[in-house]
C-alpha cells in the first residue's frame, strides 16, 4: 500500500468512526423532529441520553438539522431592536427572558431563523436539560471583502456551553449549512460542535473578552486575518505565511504562500478574481512546508488557495 492510499485510509477510518457517533445520535433525535417546544425536545433528549455532553450534542444536532437559515432576512439586513422600561433588576431580567422566549417560540413555529434564533433556541433546550450555557454575541466574516474591514456592531450569535468543568463553543447556525451560489443549502457540519480552541479565533471573535479563551487578540487583528474555511481547519495544515489577509501587490511581482504539512501528491491551485479559472502555481516542498508561488495580474482583488478541489484560504489583495 503506497503512502497516498495509507494517508486517505487513515483519514477515512477516523472520520467514519467519528461520524458514527453523530449518526447514532441523529437517528434518535430524528424521531422527534416534529417537536414544537424546547421543553418537549429537552425531555426526549433526557430520556435518550444520560451524559451531559451527549445531551448537548443531541440538542445541537436537533437545532442544526431542523431549523432552516432565513437567508432572505439576512440578505435584507433585518435587525430588530426591542426597547422596554423596568423598575427593578428583577423586572428587567424577566422582560429579557420573555423576549428571548418569544424568539424561541417563533423559531420553532416557523422552522427558520437567523443566528439569534438558532442560538436562543439551543440555549433554551440546554437550559431545560440543566446544562449551563450562555448566548455569545460577536463577529464573523463571510467574504474576502470583510478582511481588514471591522464592523462596529456584532453580526453573529452562538453558544458557550459549560460541561465537565470547561466552556466549549458551539455554533448551530454555521453547522446547519452554507450559502452556495447565492442560495442557502442545508449541509450539516459537526465541526461547529466544540469548536477547537486553537482555531476558534480564526472564525469567531466574541464581543466580550471573557469568551476569547484567554487571547488578547484585538478586533482589528481578527479582521486582518485571512479567511480560513472549515475544510482547511479540519486538516492538519498550517498557514505559516503570510498570516495577514491583506496583501499589498505590485504588478509583475509574485506572492508566496507557505503551508506546513502540505503533501506533494495533493493538487494545489490558486484562484484569482481576475481569471475565470484557477491557476496552477509553482510549488516547492522543503522541510514539511509547501512554498506556493503565484503572480497576480493587474487589478486582481482576491486570491484563494484551493487544495484537492476545496477552497482553503482567502486573501484580499490591495
Amino acid at each position: 500500500m503506497n503512502m497516498k492510499r495509507l494517508f486517505y485510509l487513515l483519514i477515512f477510518l477516523s472520520c467514519q468512526t467519528y461520524a458514527q457517533s453523530y449518526k447514532s445520535i441523529a437517528q434518535k433525535v430524528q424521531l422527534y423532529s416534529n417537536a414544537n417546544s424546547a421543553k418537549v425536545i429537552a425531555d426526549k433528549i433526557a430520556v435518550d441520553f444520560d451524559d451531559p455532553e451527549v445531551q448537548a450534542k443531541a440538542a445541537f444536532i436537533w437545532v442544526a438539522k431542523n431549523i432552516k437559515y432565513n437567508f432572505n432576512a439576512y440578505r435584507r439586513g433585518i435587525r430588530k431592536s426591542v426597547g422596554f422600561r423596568y423598575r427593578s433588576e428583577e423586572e428587567r431580567l424577566q422582560k429579557l427572558r420573555a423576549i428571548k422566549d418569544s424568539i424561541v417560540v417563533k423559531t420553532l413555529k416557523e422552522r427558520k431563523a437567523v443566528c439569534e434564533g438558532y442560538a436562543q433556541t439551543l440555549a433554551k433546550i440546554l437550559s431545560e436539560l440543566g446544562i449551563q450555557n450562555e448566548v455569545v454575541k460577536g463577529y464573523v466574516r463571510n467574504s474576502y471583502m470583510e478582511i481588514g474591514a471591522p464592523l462596529a456592531r456584532p453580526n453573529h450569535a452562538w453558544n458557550a456551553v459549560f460541561i465537565k468543568d470547561k466552556w466549549m463553543a458551539i455554533d448551530a447556525t454555521w453547522a446547519a449549512g452554507s450559502v452556495i451560489n447565492g442560495r442557502w443549502q442545508p449541509q450539516f457540519d459537526t465541526y461547529y460542535f466544540k469548536i477547537p480552541e486553537k482555531h476558534f479565533l480564526k472564525t469567531h471573535y466574541p464581543e466580550l473578552s471573557r469568551w476569547r479563551m484567554g487571547s488578547e487578540m484585538s478586533k482589528k487583528e481578527f479582521y486582518e486575518q485571512p479567511i480560513y474555511t472549515t475544510e482547511f481547519l479540519k486538516t492538519n495544515l498550517e498557514l505559516i505565511a503570510p498570516t495577514n489577509g491583506l496583501l499589498k501587490t505590485t504588478e509583475g511581482e509574485s506572492l508566496t504562500l507557505q503551508v506546513k504539512n502540505l503533501l506533494s501528491f495533493q493538487t494545489v491551485l490558486c484562484g484569482l478574481s481576475s481569471y475565470r479559472f484557477a491557476q496552477k502555481p509553482s510549488v516547492v516542498y522543503k522541510n514539511s512546508v509547501g512554498y506556493i508561488k503565484i503572480t497576480p495580474s493587474k487589478n486582481c482583488q482576491k486570491l484563494f488557495l484551493v487544495v484537492d478541489g476545496d477552497v482553503y484560504i482567502e486573501f484580499r489583495l490591495i
